[in-house]
């Protein structure tokens, strides 16, 4: 599912948030694939400059719908480590 097929699904009142960069797009295919995995639709646009001849370089926005936010921050933001559990 592209892009557009889910700018076209989208609701009005559902605007899509960033919610990780990632640095090039076999990254951004990992993240959107965590965040699919748990149920929340997710999409990637590219970030500052577009090179065609880079292909698969460059930075890419992950956005997802602003009512998944919370939770995509939650599957994708790391804990921060606890120095009593080490």
């Amino acid at each position: 599912m592209g892009w557009r097929d889910l700018l076209r699904r989208r609701e009005p009142s559902q605007p899509w948030v960033p919610v990780a960069v990632a640095m090039h797009e076999p990254e951004a295919d990992m993240l959107i694939n965590v965040l699919q995995s748990a149920g929340i639709p997710a999409m990637q646009r590219r970030t500052g400059f577009d090179n065609p001849g880079m292909l698969a370089a460059g930075p890419r926005q992950i956005l997802v719908r602003a009512q998944d936010q919370l939770e995509a921050h939650a599957i994708l933001d790391p804990l921060p480590e606890d120095p009593e559990t080490e």
